[in-house]
């Protein structure tokens, strides 16, 4: 064998007994978050998804009892408050629509959407109470944007109705 061929075989051999070594220690944490820090972690994580659900539930039956008969469902949905709602919906030009919105959980959210008067700016607080606009359409797709405000959590409930 060729002093060539010897060099790269354990050129390779190295890196191949190296690279696990690397990968390991690069997904390993570096010690410095104590182990009863992670688990109070991991639970306020769990407890988080079962306050999510019922945020969510309280929010889809404020929205549901305010907005389900009115009008024709154009689009809606929940999002949480941190991902906020951002949203184009194509729309009829001149035809009249209503804008339902809640939010559960803590502090306020900021709805700006767009229509033939312009930009309109509502804010909502984050206590289940439904926020209703009506607006006449503007040329063929809206704007909508629901975020939170600071120190704000909690899911925002959103629907637009073609009356």
């Amino acid at each position: 064998m060729t002093r060539h061929l010897r060099l790269r075989r354990r050129g390779w051999l190295l890196g191949c007994a190296v690279a696990p070594v690397l990968l390991l220690v690069s997904c390993t944490s570096d010690g410095s978050t104590p182990e009863h820090e992670r688990s109070a972690s991991h639970s306020a994580r769990t407890s988080d998804a079962g306050g999510q659900k019922k945020l969510t539930s309280q929010a889809r039956t404020a929205i549901d009892a305010a907005a389900a008969d009115d009008g024709t469902l154009l689009e809606g949905g929940v999002e949480s408050v941190a991902d906020g709602v951002h949203s184009r919906p194509t729309v009829d030009h001149g035809l009249h629509y209503r804008l339902a919105v809640t939010c559960a959980g803590h502090g306020e959210s900021e709805a700006v959407f767009t229509t033939e008067a312009g930009v309109i700016t509502e804010v909502i607080p984050c206590d289940t109470s439904v926020v209703l606009k009506h607006f006449t359409a503007p040329a063929q797709t809206m704007r909508l944007d629901i975020s939170g405000k600071k120190r704000s959590s909690g899911v925002i409930a959103w629907r637009i109705n073609r009356i």
